[in-house]
């Protein structure tokens, strides 16, 4: 069983490293047994959470998600699928399973 200590030695961001935590807390009571593993991509700056096949990337919701950088973590993690676990200030957590298809939004340009 995990520990926030276990977060935050890994996660150089106190808030990110709770955030996982919490999504840890919600996912271990839907798996009995479930081996997570806390993890930090250096190069992308990205902590996340990883279960065999799943990774999951904790995001509050009120801050912006930068898109490529998911894309990147979601190439490095080829055969995993990979959620976006948004939490929000209630204790609320949305799962967004990303494809791998991600694509701008082309919908917000303006036709002149």
């Amino acid at each position: 069983m995990l520990e926030l200590n276990d977060f935050t030695t890994v996660c150089p961001d106190d808030l990110n490293a709770a955030l996982g935590f919490q999504i840890y807390n919600d996912l271990k009571h839907g798996e009995q047994g479930a081996d997570f593993q806390p993890n930090y991509d250096r190069n992308l700056k990205v902590f996340y959470l990883i279960k065999n096949d799943a990774a999951y990337v904790p995001v509050l919701h009120t801050k912006a998600i930068d898109f490529r950088i998911i894309k990147s973590l979601h190439e490095n993690l080829k055969q995993r699928n990979l959620y976006l676990a948004i939490v929000d200030n209630t204790a609320n957590i949305l799962y967004y399973k990303m494809s791998e298809c991600l694509t701008e939004n082309q919908s917000t340009k303006t036709a002149v």
